[in-house]
């Protein structure tokens, strides 16, 4: 990202536990790790697949990324 803007917003204790756990899992920082989701959630699973298409090896955190993006389809499918 070259140009970030500050975004404050309120959520709720457990959430950002969840996410700090995830980010500490990713071995990313939380914002990294906020950033990679809602972008994946307005762009879909397409856009962490994108360097897989190209032929090129996907990172141990782009593979984390997939998974949980692909466990969490799985489960909306569900309900």
């Amino acid at each position: 990202m070259a140009d970030t803007v500050n975004l404050t917003i309120k959520i709720s204790p457990e959430l950002k536990e969840q996410i700090k756990a995830l980010a500490i899992e990713n071995q990313t920082s939380m914002s990294y790790e906020i950033t990679q989701r809602v972008e994946a959630s307005l762009h879909g699973a397409v856009t962490e697949l994108h360097h897989a298409e190209d032929g090129e090896a996907l990172s141990a955190t782009e593979l984390k990324q997939v998974r949980a993006l692909l466990k969490k389809q799985k489960q909306k499918k569900k309900k």
